[in-house]
């Protein structure tokens, strides 16, 4: 040891080169050089400095994931190592003692705090001079320094091993190091011991990082996310999982998956097949609701062994409410949007919202193009506004798709499915309204799997062997006599009158003379809002043809009509021949019953004075209702939507009814 101490005596003081020194390895002579240039004494001690408490508390705080990983590995040293009167030292990435272990004896621990070997300080290179985790922070390497090795003579008594911990990105994270008091007891084996014990501690360190980047993850996931392992045992759960399942305040870690959500098969299937199920309901009995689970997820080792699952899942209603405003499918109209003041309208809307409020499948019956689905939305916002509006239209598909689309399938369940397989809308309408239009052309084979699914209220996908239970509001429409497609063997009687409990008739636009007006101008607006452009006003000779054309297509018709005006309008009148041919016939004849006397200048719908005026029109309308009803003043008030007596009053004022009449 005398022939080391002398050579390193040499080569700091540059009697000799570094290449000289052959007692030594070279990275303990260039850790000497180190030293002595950053000005150390080779003879006294030098002490590192040590942390004031509250940054050691902080700087404990910062590596808890470190300590967590490694406590367990030194309490085993520490047995390992009773009988001796070794230290164990764990280091953080800076040399800032975390660790000091002194194995309970009093005179090691004495002995340390007249060093200044706790925890808290810094011994590093720079501080102490050459030593074992001194260099293994530098090189990145396992070493071992023994006796006169150390930099500094009064160390010369103790021997050390270390070995670095990297985490999971390759960056150093901190040394463990064993010293003993006599280099005599420090041989090869405490330098392998203490690498396979840092390797554990590394292992152990990485998982507890991967897990904190997964519970980092999982916690700023929208989605509920719970892992289990092969026994179904709990050991992740996210803060919207806990939300979900009322267990904000416990956590779910330890717990069995099936104490929380109850027997569930699909579940146990995942673990004990190894294949992934997706896009599933369940009922979760403990707390009376039904999950989407959106995904589970086999974890599997490198041999294909399951040891665990994931589970993705959401509230059933937050994935219809998702589902609906991804599609489209969101009911956004209410009885407030829909326009007109006739009687015939007023007592559709009225019928309406009773229905809406009774338990009970509603049939809307109306002409093409009279806003049936409007209705049904309105039903749905009055009744189950926060529940998913699912729409289908039976005609608008092809009759080999309508059973997929309304009941789902299971994956595989035939050529071009879906892996996973794929909700369907009666699924997807659970704790809402499911809209069937055009409900007359829904495939005669369909129809009793339909009905099945109205009396015992749960659906079977296609290809599945469990049914799962549904609860959801029915409304259909159609613009065919259902009854004589029941005659005639289109339909089922008894599927017609399970869907007909509540029958809504929506009036044609021909039959809502008062709303015509009031519509017309609706769209004209909104067409030029969309063009961008000044919304023009009717002239009256325009409007008096809205008001007495028939209106087959309805409002549809209507809508379409004044989208063709506005663009062909350039002067910011619209006139009569600005609107589709099919309604610019010339005024109608009912015009010819204005009174002969001229009227005075009145402000019309263009802004002229030599059209006809807003009472012209008024008075045209009344004199045709009249015409129409044969002067049948309740008939006539009720489908102008105003009072008797106020018909009355306008009879008089435009003088519409003989006297002697």
């Amino acid at each position: 040891m005398e022939k080391i101490k002398q050579q390193k005596l040499d080569v700091i003081h540059q009697r000799i080169s570094s290449s000289q020194v052959d007692l030594v390895r070279l990275e303990v002579v260039e850790s000497w050089i180190r030293s002595y240039n950053y000005g150390l004494d080779v003879f006294n001690y030098n002490y590192g400095p040590v942390l004031e408490e509250t940054a050691l508390e902080e700087l404990l705080r910062k590596k808890d994931l470190l300590l967590n990983a490694a406590d367990p590995y030194i309490r085993q040293l520490e047995t390992m190592l009773s009988n001796s009167e070794c230290i164990i030292l764990l280091t953080d990435e800076q040399g800032v003692m975390l660790r000091v272990i002194e194995g309970g004896k009093e005179l090691l621990e004495q002995q340390n705090k007249r060093f200044r070997l706790v925890p808290g300080s810094i011994w590093t290179e720079e501080t102490i001079g050459t030593c074992a985790h001194g260099i293994s922070l530098i090189t990145k390497t396992p070493m071992q320094i023994c006796g006169s090795e150390h930099y500094c003579e009064k160390y010369e008594q103790i021997s050390c091993s270390s070995a670095p911990i990297f985490d999971s990105n390759g960056n150093l994270a901190g040394t463990l190091c064993i010293v003993s008091p006599s280099f005599h007891h420090q041989t090869s084996h405490s330098l392998g011991l203490v690498i396979s014990m840092a390797w554990a501690v590394q292992n152990e360190f990485q998982l507890e990082l991967n897990n904190e980047l997964l519970s980092v993850t999982l916690e700023t996931a929208e989605e509920a996310v719970i892992t289990i392992n092969k026994e179904g045992i709990i050991n992740k759960a996210n803060v919207p999982a806990r939300k979900i399942l009322n267990h904000m305040n416990k956590d779910l870690v330890g717990m069995p998956i099936e104490s929380i959500l109850g027997k569930q098969s699909v579940i146990r299937s995942v673990l004990e097949t190894g294949k992934s199920i997706s896009d599933t309901v369940i009922s979760n009995e403990k707390i009376n609701q039904r999950l989407h689970l959106h995904s589970m997820q086999p974890v599997k080792d490198q041999y294909g062994n399951t040891y665990g699952c994931v589970l993705t899942f959401k509230q059933l209603h937050q994935t219809r409410k998702l589902v609906n405003q991804n599609a489209g499918l969101k009911a956004t109209y209410t009885f407030d949007d829909i326009i007109g003041n006739s009687c015939p309208l007023k007592k559709s809307i009225n019928m309406s919202k009773k229905f809406a409020h009774l338990n009970a499948n509603i049939l809307i019956q109306g002409e093409s193009g009279t806003g049936k689905e409007l209705f049904a939305q309105a039903i749905h916002n009055e009744s189950r506004p926060n529940g998913p509006f699912i729409a289908l239209n039976c005609a608008a598909i092809p009759h080999t798709l309508v059973e997929s689309e309304l009941f789902g399938y299971e994956g595989g369940a035939f050529t071009g499915a879906k892996r996973h397989g794929k909700q369907g809308k009666v699924e997807l309408a659970n704790g809402g309204t499911l809209f069937l239009d055009e409900i007359g052309d829904m495939p005669l084979e369909l129809q009793p799997v339909l009905l099945r699914v109205l009396e015992e209220g749960k659906v079977m996908r296609i290809g599945a062997n469990r049914y799962m239970p549904v609860d959801f509001r029915l409304i259909t429409a159609t613009n065919n006599d259902l009854l004589h497609l029941v005659e005639k063997g289109q339909f089922r009687k008894d599927l017609y009158y399970r869907l007909k409990a509540l029958t809504i008739n929506i009036p044609p636009l021909r039959d809502r003379e008062a709303d015509i007006i009031i519509l017309a101008q609706h769209f004209i607006n909104a067409t030029a809002k969309k063009q961008q452009k000044t919304a023009p006003s009717l002239s009256d000779l325009a409007a008096l043809e809205i008001i007495n054309y028939s209106w087959p297509g309805n409002i549809r018709q209507l809508e379409n009509a004044m989208l063709f005006a506005v663009s062909m309008c350039t002067d910011g009148v619209i006139k009569p021949e600005e609107l589709p041919e099919e309604i610019n016939s010339g005024v109608s004849a009912a015009s010819n019953q204005i009174d002969s006397e001229p009227a005075a200048p009145a402000v019309t719908l263009d802004g002229t004075e030599n059209n006809f005026s807003l009472k012209d029109i008024e008075k045209i309308m009344i004199c045709h209702v009249l015409q129409k009803t044969n002067n049948n003043i309740s008939i006539a008030a009720e489908q102008l939507g105003i009072s008797r007596s106020t018909l009355y009053r306008k009879i008089g004022e435009y003088k519409l009814i003989n006297n002697d009449a």
